[in-house]
C-alpha cells in the first residue's frame, strides 16, 4: 500500500461504466481502519482492525465500539508500518504487524466468546525482516482449508533492489502458507502439500512468489485466490489464481513481479517465463495510483446486485470499481461510486460489503437488485 501516494494519470484496459444504483452510507469512523474481519457469521459483531495498534469488536447496526486488543506499544505508523492485518481460526486470532524494529510479526491471541483477546496468551509465530519501511505486505487469511495466507512485499524500496520477489530463499514478495499448530520444536507446522516442501535452498512457506505489495488479498466462494498487487510507477494490477483439484488457489503460482510489472517488461535481470499474467490491469493517472483490493462478492452476501462481481478501489482515486466476469474471464468494468476518500480496503462479511478509508470513515456498499 502506498499510504504517501499523491498524483499521475489513466489508461483503463476496459472502459468503465457508472452505476448510480450502487451507494456507499457512512456506518463509522474508526482511527485509520484497514481491516473489517468477522469471526463467525452467527456473531452479531465484527472486528475492526486500527492501523495504530488496536482492535474494536463493533455490534452490527450500532455505534458500539468495544476495544478487544491494544499493541499499540508493540508497533509504529512511520511510512507503511503498524498493525495491518487480522484472521481468525477457532479460538483464536492471528495479527500481522510490524514491531518498533520495522520487522514483519506474526502472533497469535486467545479469544474470549465476549470477543476479548487475551494478552497473556500472546504467541509469536514468526518474524521477517524488512529491509525498507515500506512494502510490508500486511494482510493475513484464514483459507478455505482452515491454513493461515500470510502475503508479504517485496523488501521496499523501489523496483525489488535486492530481487527478493522471485527468490526462492527469501519468504519476501510471496504468498505465505502456514498450519498455526505449534510442534515441540518449531511454533507453527509446514504444510505438506506446499510446493516448496523439500526443494532444496527453498522456504517451504512459501506458495505463490513474484509479488511486489499484495496489501489485500482474498479467496471466493470457489476458493479462488484474488490478489490486488501494489505497482511500481505505471501499472496496477488485480490477479486471479485459480483453485485447482478442490487445492486453494495460488499454489505454486509465479504471479511476475519484478521481471513484470502488470503485463509489462520491468526488471530486464529477472525473468518469469511462465508467470500468471493479470485478469485486470489499469495505468497511472485519474483511475489511480495505488490499487486497493478487493473482494469477489459471494453468493450468499447479502448486497444481491454485486453478487459475483470483483469490487475493488485505488488510494488515489477513491473510487470503488467492480469487475464484471463470465465465469472466470473478465467481461468488462463499472465504476460504481466516486470520491469515497484515500480507500484502504474493500471488505466483506455475512453482513454486507463496506469501505474502509485512510481518512477513518467506514462505508456501508448497498445495491439495487439487477
Amino acid at each position: 500500500m502506498k499510504f504517501l501516494s499523491p498524483f499521475f494519470a489513466v489508461l483503463l484496459v476496459l472502459p468503465a461504466a457508472s452505476s448510480p444504483q450502487t451507494k456507499a452510507r457512512l456506518v463509522l469512523t474508526v482511527d485509520t481502519p484497514v481491516a473489517m474481519i468477522e469471526r463467525s457469521p452467527q456473531e452479531n459483531a465484527v472486528y475492526i482492525v486500527s492501523r495504530p495498534g488496536r482492535i474494536f469488536r463493533w455490534t452490527y447496526k450500532t455505534t458500539k465500539l468495544t476495544l478487544v486488543l491494544n499493541v499499540s506499544s508493540l508497533t509504529t505508523t512511520g511510512s507503511e508500518r503498524g498493525l495491518l492485518g487480522l484472521a481468525f481460526r477457532g479460538n483464536f486470532a492471528y495479527i500481522n504487524y510490524t514491531n518498533t524494529n520495522g520487522n514483519t510479526v506474526i502472533a497469535e491471541y486467545a479469544v474470549a466468546k465476549n470477543g476479548v483477546f487475551s494478552p497473556s496468551s500472546r504467541r509469536e509465530l514468526m518474524t521477517i525482516a524488512q529491509p525498507y519501511a515500506n512494502h510490508n505486505g500486511g494482510a493475513i487469511v484464514t483459507g478455505p482449508d482452515n491454513m493461515l495466507y500470510i502475503g508479504t512485499g517485496d523488501g521496499g524500496s523501489g523496483g525489488d533492489p535486492k530481487r527478493y520477489a522471485l527468490n526462492v530463499e527469501s519468504l519476501l514478495g510471496k504468498m505465505l502458507r502456514i498450519d498455526p499448530t505449534r510442534t515441540t520444536s518449531k511454533p507453527y507446522t509446514i504444510p505438506s502439500d506446499n510446493p516448496f516442501v523439500g526443494v532444496k535452498n527453498a522456504r517451504a512457506e512459501i506458495w505463490s512468489v513474484g509479488l511486489r505489495n499484495p496489501w489485500r488479498f482474498s479467496f471466493d466462494d470457489e476458493k479462488n485466490l484474488w490478489v490486488a498487487d501494489v505497482g511500481q510507477n505505471k501499472w496496477e494490477e488485480i490477479n486471479l489464481a485459480l483453485a485447482k483439484n478442490g487445492i486453494p488457489g495460488g499454489r505454486d503460482v509465479n504471479f511476475g513481479w519484478s521481471a513484470y510489472e502488470g503485463r509489462q517488461r520491468y526488471n530486464a535481470d529477472q525473468t518469469a517465463p511462465t508467470s500468471l499474467k493479470p485478469i485486470y490491469e489499469y495505468a497511472h493517472g485519474s483511475a489511480g495510483c495505488s490499487v486497493t483490493g478487493g473482494i469477489k462478492v459471494s453468493n450468499t452476501n447479502p448486497v444481491v446486485g454485486l453478487r459475483g462481481k470483483y469490487l475493488f478501489s485505488d488510494f488515489c482515486s477513491g473510487a470503488l470499481m467492480g469487475l464484471q466476469l463470465q465465469g472466470n474471464k473478465l467481461a468488462g468494468t463499472s465504476e460504481l461510486v466516486k470520491k469515497l476518500g484515500s480507500v484502504i480496503a474493500v471488505q466483506q462479511t455475512s453482513r454486507g460489503i463496506y469501505v474502509l478509508t485512510f481518512e477513518g470513515k467506514i462505508y456501508s456498499i448497498t445495491a439495487a437488485s439487477p
